[in-house]
């Protein structure tokens, strides 16, 4: 062997090695599971994927405030349904995008949220938080239907909405609508 051939061996051993790392790359890409797929555990047993990605549909009001529109929005869902819950009251808080109208008071929290085993969801409010709400039947309807109809028609297990506020029952949220029972999804306010 002379002495010219030695840089072409070390341009073939270079070049072997980019061709394995790029086929161990691929492999490697080509072998790990998407997001949202379930991957075998160190037992074979099935591990939940740390999250979902799927469309969701929030409710604000309409442009004449007669009802409810649907704004549809692409979210990431955790495995925990309260998790899950208080994500989607955050973006119905936040406001629309498209085009709809909030029909909540500006700077509403949630103090607590808790979903029993037969699919109620206790949502406690604030002190105060419906203290700047315009009232009138029609008003209320559509800010407990906003938030009922976004968490009810989104979250699987979760049957019906109950509202406290400060940690207690309340008779309505502002004056006019009763509040003493849950409330079930009600499509009929949706335009």
């Amino acid at each position: 062997m002379g002495r010219g051939s030695r840089p072409t061996i070390y341009l073939v051993l270079i070049g072997s090695a980019i061709l394995v790392a790029i086929g161990m790359g691929w492999y490697v890409a080509h072998r790990s599971p998407e997001p949202g797929v379930s991957v075998p555990g160190p037992a074979g047993d099935e591990v939940a994927p740390a999250f979902e990605r799927r469309q969701v549909y929030l409710y604000f009001g309409g442009s004449q405030g007669r009802y409810l529109k649907a704004e549809a929005r692409a979210v990431e869902v955790p495995a925990d349904k309260v998790a899950f819950c208080r994500q989607l009251l955050t973006a119905l808080f936040d406001g629309p995008r498209q085009g709809g109208v909030s029909v909540l008071p500006q700077g509403i929290t949630i103090r607590a949220l808790h979903i029993t085993g037969d699919g109620v969801a206790y949502l406690d409010f604030e002190s105060g938080a419906f203290d700047n709400h315009p009232g009138g039947v029609q008003s209320e309807l559509l800010t407990i239907y906003a938030i009922v109809n976004t968490l009810v028609l989104n979250v699987d297990g979760v049957d019906s909405v109950q509202f406290l506020i400060g940690g207690k029952e309340a008779a309505t949220l502002a004056g006019h609508v009763d509040l003493s029972q849950p409330f079930a999804a009600d499509i009929l306010q949706v335009r």
